[in-house]
């Protein structure tokens, strides 16, 4: 009985020597990699790797068990999306298409090959579309090796647009048989999360910065003149590494393309009319330049921009450039736009408006391989040969830079009465005719109606407003033409009784009335008397246009700027 447990125990033992080599790992293989803490999530070539580390990428193991023979075997790594990177070489030969390595420079590879795998120099193959990189690993014959090993794959780049964070890649080996094994953990984050590259475009300013407002056009310029030709605009970052330098989009820290750009694009300018775009003194660590639409790969730049409307898709469309950005704070930027030219042919009231996204905008590929030079579908005029890196088309916006407005002027009587013998009479100028002319800062000559809008008071309360219109059948009052025009050197005068009578409104009448003239220039008097020797002016104030300095907004140019 003793004997045969013995012999059956030594049958097993004789067993598990023999299958050692095959059942028990001799080279364990891992995989590490320090993830990219955020991507933007329009980003055709996002990272893989942290980006403030230059040489990032994932860290193949090979952790030494025991001494075996070793045969070849591939190792495969699926990525989440397609990969848009390429190598210079696969296993010794070329491989990175027609245009070369992409991105030039800073192409996939593999790095820091020690021990065991000191004979490992390229991967063998990509498979763009399908997301998959295979690098053999080394095999010995029938001599055992006695060594560990490392190595690291970087330079790998993808499309997350349209994906999910966390971005995770898994390794698979060929076989097991081969005295290699996969350790049971073989999956690795690749991106952390993903975010907007933009955040916020606003029209605002910097601490310790001036704000300009949005600027103003009246719809009857025809000079140089604006109402007001300036404007500010806020940029804000979607996450701290967004923004990057042509060597904070690279893998080795040399140059790569022109790094992240944003794209701003400028529409609603009349013809004739320019928008000159500038960046204040740099806040922080963020400097920028301007890249011309036609530049090639750092090629052209320049402190400003000027866009019209010439050509619409390329004359008013710029590029900022990012020549110093912070990859740890979330920064902002701030842009200044003054408006200059002459105005041609007829304007009409609109809005000048601007949008930004992440650019160049591009295609990923073409037929699942990496390009440099990818069509843009119209987007955007190409940046050179190289359009690296690229992202799919994701305006912020659009945001109101400036208004044209109908050429008029608003006048506000806070106290006007008519009770008793006491009333109220008005009187509105037309001082568009002036001894200066046009060309030396002149009016521009204009006629035109009177809209008038009486908002009553009540013993609690308010009333209800109402309105009227001066037109050829309702002309309250003296000095209107036939057709209810205030021509451009006429006064116009009438009482509150007669303009309420024009309403149609009988009955007393205390509150205060709105006048706009449509036309600029417009200046006036009031004053309440009784015909009995009493008299007393009641003021006419002129406001800024709404347009330009909203009533209901914050007092930074005035939320109500009042004047005579």
């Amino acid at each position: 009985m003793k004997s045969s447990k013995w012999i059956l125990g030594l049958m097993a033992f004789v067993l598990i020597v023999a299958l050692a080599p095959s059942s028990f790992a001799q080279v364990q293989i891992s995989i590490l990699n320090t993830p990219s803490a955020q991507e933007i999530q329009t980003a055709r070539n996002a990272q893989t790797a942290d980006v403030t580390s230059v040489g990032a990428g994932i860290l193949v193991s090979g952790a030494l068990i025991a001494n075996s023979p070793l045969t070849t075997t591939q190792l495969t790594i699926q990525f989440p999306a397609p990969i848009t990177a390429s190598p210079a070489v696969v296993d010794g030969t070329f491989g990175g298409g027609a245009l070369g390595a992409i991105p030039t420079g800073d192409p996939i590879q593999i790095q820091g090959a020690s021990g065991l795998f000191a004979s490992i120099t390229a991967v063998a193959t990509v498979d763009f579309k399908n997301s998959t990189i295979v690098i053999t690993l080394p095999g010995f014959g029938t001599s055992p090796n006695t060594l560990s090993g490392t190595f690291r794959l970087v330079g790998v780049r993808i499309d997350v647009n349209g994906k999910t964070a966390p971005l995770t890649a898994t390794a698979s080996l060929g076989s097991s048989a081969n005295n290699y094994l996969m350790t049971a953990t073989n999956t690795v984050t690749l991106i952390s999360a993903l975010g907007p590259g933009i955040a916020s475009l606003t029209q605002s300013a910097l601490p310790n910065l001036t704000n300009q407002g949005a600027a103003l056009m009246f719809t009857n310029q025809t000079n140089a003149t604006f109402a007001d030709n300036k404007a500010t605009v806020v940029i804000g970052e979607g996450f701290a590494s967004a923004w990057r330098t042509d060597t904070q989009v690279s893998v080795t820290g040399a140059p790569v393309g022109l790094g992240t750009l944003i794209r701003l694009t400028i529409n609603g300018l009349p013809s004739g009319v320019t928008a000159v775009i500038t960046a204040p003194p740099a806040v922080g660590p963020t400097v920028v330049v301007f890249v011309a639409p036609s530049a090639t790969s750092g090629g052209t730049t320049q402190t400003s921009a000027t866009l019209d409307n010439t050509n619409p898709g390329t004359s008013n469309v710029t590029f900022l450039q990012f020549k110093g950005t912070s990859l740890s704070t979330v920064e902002s930027m701030q842009l200044e736009i003054t408006l200059g030219g002459v105005p041609t042919g007829t304007l009409s009231p609109g809005s000048i408006t601007l949008t930004a996204t992440m650019a160049p905008v591009a295609n990923a590929s073409a037929n699942g391989t990496p390009s440099q030079s990818q069509p843009n579908n119209g987007v955007n005029p190409s940046l050179g040969t190289q359009v690296y890196p690229r992202f799919a088309a994701l305006d912020v916006g659009p945001l109101t830079i400036g208004t044209i407005t109908s050429a008029n002027t608003t006048a506000l009587i806070p106290y006007a009465v008519r009770v008793g013998a006491y009333d109220t009479g008005i009187a509105i100028a037309n001082t568009t005719s002036d001894p200066f002319t046009p060309g030396t800062g002149g009016a521009t000559k204009a006629n035109g109606t009177l809209i008038i809008t009486l908002f009553p008071r009540t013993a609690t309360g308010a009333d209800t407003p109402f309105t009227i219109t001066t037109s050829s059948t309702v002309r309250p009052g003296v000095g209107l033409a036939t057709d209810g025009t205030l021509v451009a050197g006429g006064v116009w005068t009438a009482l509150v009784s007669d303009i309420l009578t024009a309403a149609g409104k009988t009955g007393d009448f205390f509150g205060y009335i709105f006048i706009q003239a449509n036309f600029l220039n417009a200046h006036g008097a009031a004053y309440i008397f009784n015909g009995a020797g009493f008299t007393s002016a009641t003021p006419v104030l002129l406001l800024s246009p709404p347009a330009q300095s909203s009533r209901s907004g914050p007092f930074v140019n005035g939320a109500e700027t009042l004047g005579f």
